[in-house]
């Protein structure tokens, strides 16, 4: 019988070493379908290892990598991997193939044997980089910064997994997928209140963004009727087809996949994206600390997983009670982040600190941010004379709930983190 654990040993270790070494993963490809005619409109791309092996399967291949450090190499070979399973095929120009990505590889070089093959694919397939909810919950900020890069190569972004567990739900307004992938736990128990709730948010996601809807692990007619009634419109499981070889005759794909435009945010800090999309207005400090609260309220007391983003213009005003409140808000939420200068790595548990220079232009800003699937809200506050001190200084102030203006306002936060300027 197959031990399907990790390496544990230093035989096992070195066994899988050379696993990776000799590049010795492949791909399978499983069929995504619309839901109504059951049309194919694109692959995606499954690693497997060597046959009869501990490491035929991929979820047994990544414990593995991830227990000895060499996951973000396992990723490239299994990116190369579905790249020239794909390219070797006759596939149609213009089908996409859905391929696994791991964040934690955007920190490491493709190894040089790989650099072709991943070019290649990268110039002549229209890939669907997706994002798995291990890699949402595990490393957010090389996330943010993972993505990024994927769209600058022109991948199509899927969020998988989504309602396995509260990081996909509460970063996906922030990643803006073009695919939405409903996990197969909330097509396979699609009354829960857990299902009905994930199934409401993406829902009203895909609503705002035009991001399409796809089911997994549809295995029975049950599990289809389920996934229509839950707002998808693609799937995919064993119902619908099972991961084999690609097909050997091309076919263009039933229907082209949305790529969705980029935010709002054309760069500047977060007042300045705000007040070109929104007006300000004159205030004094306790206005704008009244609004701050109320928008951090929204945080603390939602029903669901949010992120907070703030900058303080001292860090002495991160003091005992405000830490302890934001603690509380870290407690629930999927990404608490602070800013400003002075700001220490980590200012409390479960919270990121940003340390930013006394001359650059967020120093002289208060911004509060709160995002969730239900609720976006803002306060962007800039000193009128960034050298006044004091609870007399003047601000000008733009409070929103638009959700456009607030991720557009995010994004130079969100930049910071994934820039790995914070701690």
């Amino acid at each position: 019988m197959t031990d399907r654990r990790g390496p544990s040993s230093p035989v096992a270790v070195a066994a899988f070493n050379t696993v990776l070494a000799a590049r010795a993963i492949s791909c399978v490809y499983q069929p995504i379908v619309t839901l109504d005619g059951h049309e194919v409109v694109a692959y995606e791309a499954l690693a497997r290892g060597p046959a009869s092996t501990n490491w035929s399967t991929p979820d047994v291949l990544v414990t593995s990598a991830a227990e000895i450090g060499r996951l973000p190499e396992l990723d490239w070979i299994c990116r190369a991997a579905a790249c020239r399973g794909a390219l070797d095929a006759p596939l149609h120009s213009d089908m996409p193939i859905f391929v696994n990505v791991e964040p934690a590889s955007s920190r490491v070089a493709c190894p040089r044997d790989l650099v072709e093959v991943i070019r290649r694919g990268t110039e002549n397939l229209q890939l669907v980089a997706e994002i798995t909810e291990r890699s949402v919950a595990g490393d957010p900020s090389g996330l943010l910064r993972a993505v990024g890069h994927l769209r600058d190569l022109n991948n199509r972004i899927a969020l998988d997994d989504v309602g396995a567990d509260v990081a996909s739900q509460a970063m996906m307004p922030l990643l803006r997928p073009d695919v939405i992938k409903l996990d197969r736990s909330v097509i396979q128990e699609p009354t829960s209140p857990a299902a009905i709730a994930v199934a409401d948010a993406v829902r009203a996601e895909a609503k705002r963004t035009g991001a399409l809807i796809l089911a997994e692990g549809i295995e029975t007619d049950e599990h289809l009727a389920a996934a229509r009634a839950l707002g998808a419109t693609l799937g995919q499981g064993w119902l619908l087809g099972r991961p084999d070889a690609l097909p050997r005759r091309a076919q263009p794909p039933a229907m082209t996949l949305p790529r969705l435009p980029p935010s709002l945010s054309s760069g500047g800090t977060p007042f300045e994206i705000a007040a070109a999309l929104a007006p300000a207005i004159r205030a004094g400090r306790r206005t704008v600390l009244m609004h701050s609260r109320a928008v951090e309220d929204h945080g603390i007391y939602a029903a669901e997983p949010t992120v907070l983003l703030t900058t303080f213009q001292d860090v002495r005003f991160f003091d005992a009670r405000t830490r302890e409140r934001y603690t509380k808000l870290a407690d629930q939420g999927m990404l608490t982040a602070v800013y400003g200068p002075g700001m220490p790595a980590d200012p409390a548990p479960n919270i990121r600190g940003c340390a930013v220079a006394p001359d650059d232009p967020l120093a002289s800003e208060w911004t509060v941010i709160v995002v969730g699937n239900r609720f976006a809200g803002g306060v962007f506050a800039r000193r009128r004379d960034r050298y006044a001190a004091g609870p007399g200084q003047a601000y000008e102030l733009i409070v929103s709930d638009d959700r456009d203006v607030v991720l557009a306002a995010a994004t130079p936060l969100l930049d910071r983190i994934a820039a790995e300027r914070c701690g």
